[in-house]
């Protein structure tokens, strides 16, 4: 299996292999061009001995003066001596021809030189520049030849190496470049699409990362499963503190359902004993007026204690259409015993309307909610509870809402929901407080009076229900003091024609 690690090291190997043939070529390209930065000084040493010696020569047929011609014997000599010893930086330049030709005529230059040392008296100077002059033109032209093919090449050499480093240079940059666009497609890529398995886990959804080990580098792979154990502990521990709510929220309901089933059984027990004291005497009519209120009674307490039994029982996760209506009537039902000192709870809730929920979890978030108004005022609290079924924005959440989770539009389509607004006319929350309410054990409450993971776990299960749940609250009479939460929850118009 690949890692990032080892096909990193393995590219970087290649760049600093490349760059080190990259140094090595300039190396000798150097090398090269330093050579003939020599040849050059020799071609120009042997022109600059040709000119002395020609100039000798013009000075030996104008003034006559042995002198010249020993300079002229002495140039010849090292310009012969120049080309014997650099024979081979001559052969690179110019063919097997033209040096035999010229050592030709150094020869033949320098045996007239000699012959007219050695015969001085007796040669006439217009015979000798007539044979001499022509050999010293043609080396002259010959050295004059030299140079500029010399300095051609030089030049060429030059242009080709600023062009052959250029190309290196571009090169090395087009192969980092390409090395760094696959580092980070091996890098950034597998990142991305963390990032993008991540974005559900942000979202409160703990569902494992699929990876596929053939795709994916080592790293990547050890990551994710290291990430999937985490998300699995949390997904437990999650379960667990939602169960650890749930058993708390039973604890405060049933002293409250106790107490509120006194009232049924209580009047049941006085029914049952009049009957027994006046079954032989009472006209049938009261009878039966008492027999209706045990079973009006019974009624009653069963509601109370089939509420209750639903609400405690463990079930698995399923959404399926809800009947709002009747979970908030159950709801209340529970919270009975609390709600009976605060005015009537006034309540604007559709008959039919449906909600996608699951019943246990959202009846839940009602209870956590409810609780939480109670508990924000006095005996003058207000609670009024709302519900409207509708299309896209038409009641989108206001600006000065704190608003938790997103509800998710599907591209090109519109998107049915439901708005649920619990609203109190308590103390209300201000600004710094209102923005940790939702975070797991932050609670204003006194100690002992609550673990503050209830709205922590209304709002993880409304992330469940990919719906969102804003707060607005005041705490000045000016701006109507209390606090609303409001619950948006997607749902579809199939489920709402239907029912409705």
């Amino acid at each position: 299996m690949n890692s990032i690690r080892h096909k990193t090291s393995r590219a970087f190997y290649l760049l600093a292999i490349f760059i080190v043939l990259l140094c090595l070529f300039a190396f000798f390209n150097l090398l090269y061009l330093q050579q003939q930065v020599k040849e050059g000084v020799v071609i120009s040493n042997f022109k600059d001995d040709i000119f002395e010696m020609r100039l000798h020569e013009k000075n030996l047929f104008l003034y006559h003066n042995k002198n010249d011609l020993e300079y002229i014997l002495l140039f010849t000599r090292k310009a012969i001596k120049n080309l014997n010893i650099n024979h081979d930086s001559y052969s690179n330049l110019y063919s097997k021809v033209d040096l035999e030709n010229l050592q030709q005529l150094l020869s033949s230059y320098k045996i007239l030189l000699t012959k007219y040392w050695e015969q001085w008296e007796l040669l006439q100077k217009e015979d000798v520049a007539s044979t001499i002059r022509p050999l010293g033109h043609q080396l002259s032209t010959i050295a004059d030849k030299f140079a500029s093919q010399e300095r051609e090449s030089l030049v060429q050499s030059l242009n080709a190496t600023q062009w052959t480093l250029a190309s290196a240079i571009f090169i090395t940059a087009l192969i980092t470049v390409l090395i760094g666009y696959r580092l980070s497609r091996l890098v950034v890529k597998p990142l991305r699409e963390l990032e993008k398995n991540l974005k559900p886990i942000a979202q409160g959804k703990f569902e494992q990362i699929l990876v596929d080990n053939n795709e994916h580098e080592q790293e990547v792979i050890t990551f994710i499963d290291a990430f999937n154990r985490m998300l699995y502990e949390l997904d437990l521990r999650k379960k667990r503190l939602l169960h650890t709510e749930k058993l708390a929220s039973l604890g405060v309901l049933i002293s409250g359902v106790a107490h509120e089933l006194n009232n049924p059984l209580g009047n049941i027990l006085s029914s049952c004993q009049l009957l027994k004291e006046e079954i032989d005497s009472a006209d049938r009519e009261l009878l039966t007026d008492w027999l209706e209120q045990i079973d009006s009674e019974t009624m009653r307490a069963h509601k109370i204690v089939s509420a209750l039994k639903n609400f405690g029982q463990q079930k698995d996760f399923v959404i399926e259409p809800v009947l709002l209506a009747e979970l908030i009537d159950n709801t209340l039902l529970l919270l009975h015993n609390d709600l009976k000192q605060l005015p009537v709870i006034l309540k604007d809730i559709p008959d039919k309307l449906f909600i996608n929920v699951d019943r246990q979890r959202f009846q839940q978030v009602l209870i956590n909610l409810i609780k939480n108004a109670i508990d924000a005022g006095d005996e003058s609290n207000q609670i009024e509870l709302k519900a409207t079924f509708c299309w896209d924005n038409s009641n989108a959440l206001p600006d000065n809402a704190y608003v938790i989770g997103d509800i998710k539009k599907p591209l090109n389509q519109a998107i049915a929901y439901t708005s649920l607004s619990i609203k109190d006319s308590g103390e209300g929350i201000d600004e710094k407080t209102i923005k940790h309410i939702f975070d797991p054990f932050y609670t204003t409450k006194a100690p002992g009076s609550g673990m503050g993971i209830g709205l922590y776990i209304v709002q993880e299960i409304i992330r469940e229900h990919s719906g969102e749940i804003g707060v607005i609250s005041h705490t000045s009479e000016a701006l109507e003091k209390g606090t609303e939460f409001i619950i948006r929850l997607p749902c579809t118009q199939f489920n709402q024609s239907e029912k409705m």
